[in-house]
């Protein structure tokens, strides 16, 4: 009899323990107080103490309100199990690299289906808190009250805790933005599709259609939808292992924090372009302003920009591969434009005018044919 009640418990502690553990997964993390979700906005490793577990912490923030994690890929983060402890991995960075690589970290099961984060180095022992303030911006700490130390851990769906899109800029009917995400993804919803840039010209820049199903992680993308409702732009993350585009010319950036560690990407106007309207309310990558830069001079979290040789100017105009000519614009007065003999191809890049192969190319804004 004992030896079955003893067999029965252990079974019972067996199947409460592999409960609580969490498959590798997306995630979004929410504290159970506050209701806010963590988010990341660096990846600097600052001022670690192993003697004590003090860790700077300051790059993870917590966000009140679904309304705006749901298009922040910074929001996203990805449980992946190490023996009994855990690893949380986002926006190219982990717990386990802000801790300069030194531990993993134990979630322990609650009430309720929440857990706590704990880590462990050299006997000490630090739990993650949500700070108590009630404001929608909050931001984690090693100590706190017990009730902010418990964490949900949401797994991301295509329903209530989906990843929808945010467009930036509507051409007619159609709606655009950009995207850097660490994770690979697939569109959930019709009518998305993602493109990138492959050549430039002045005044000009070609898109090309990624065709795969799975765009591949940190690809600096342009996504088209048809609403401006995120919720009607949903796209999953996965797992697949994929390979990185060719001849991308568009980059991205995680993070645009401009206080703290100050991890951004500065917009330089002699080399970068950001997707918005040219004069003619075209489509086109153009000069950063205000209104679509964070803080005037940095490129937004999480987006991309379009990189152009320091000698082209001006706006460029996004055209398909059939209406792309890679002709460099020629100045309408005639009498004032300098024929300087430079020799261009066709996608606009200066070539070598003493090692040129067979084939078109622009001289002095016009086509010359080389035998």
């Amino acid at each position: 009899m004992k030896r079955i009640v003893l067999i029965t418990l252990v079974s019972i502690l067996t199947a409460i323990e592999a409960i609580a553990q969490i498959a590798n997964g997306y995630y979004r993390v929410q504290n159970n107080a506050s209701s806010r979700y963590i988010t990341i906005r660096d990846n600097q490793v600052g001022t670690v103490d192993y003697s004590s577990t003090n860790v700077d912490l300051s790059n993870i923030v917590t966000w009140r309100g679904f309304d705006y994690v749901k298009s922040a890929p910074s929001s996203i983060v990805y449980v992946e199990q190490h023996g009994s402890q855990y690893d949380l991995k986002t926006q190219g960075t982990s717990l386990y690299d802000i801790t300069s690589k030194r531990t993993y970290i134990d979630l322990l099961p609650r009430d309720g289906g929440t857990y706590v984060i704990s880590v462990s180095y050299g006997g000490v022992t630090g739990r993650l808190y949500d700070s108590e303030e009630d404001e929608d911006e909050g931001y984690v700490k090693r100590t706190g009250n017990a009730a902010y130390q418990n964490w949900k851990f949401v797994k991301v769906d295509t329903d209530n805790n989906y990843i929808g899109l945010q467009p930036t800029v509507q051409i007619g009917d159609s709606y655009y933005g950009t995207l850097y995400a660490s994770y690979p993804f697939k569109a959930s919803s019709k009518g998305l599709k993602f493109y990138y840039i492959d050549a430039v010209a002045e005044g000009q820049c070609r898109l090309q259609e990624i065709t795969s199903e799975v765009i591949p992680a940190a690809t600096p993308v342009i996504f088209m939808c048809s609403s401006n409702n995120p919720a009607n732009n949903k796209v999953t993350p996965v797992t697949d292992k994929t390979t990185a585009l060719e001849n991308n010319l568009l980059s991205g950036t995680y993070f645009a924090r401009t206080s703290g560690h100050k991890v951004n990407v500065r917009y330089d106007e002699a080399t970068m372009r950001v997707l918005g309207k040219n004069e003619a309310g075209e489509l086109a990558f153009v000069k950063g302003t205000k209104a679509n830069l964070t803080s005037s001079h940095y490129i937004p979290a999480n987006t991309c920009w379009l990189n152009i040789p320091s000698e082209y100017t001006g706006n460029f105009k996004v055209l398909s591969s059939g209406d792309y000519t890679g002709i460099r614009n020629i100045n309408a007065d005639t009498k004032t434009t300098k024929a300087d003999g430079t020799i261009y191809t066709l996608t606009g890049t200066k070539a070598n005018a003493k090692a040129l192969r067979p084939g078109l190319y622009i001289k002095d804004g016009k086509k010359v044919v080389i035998k």
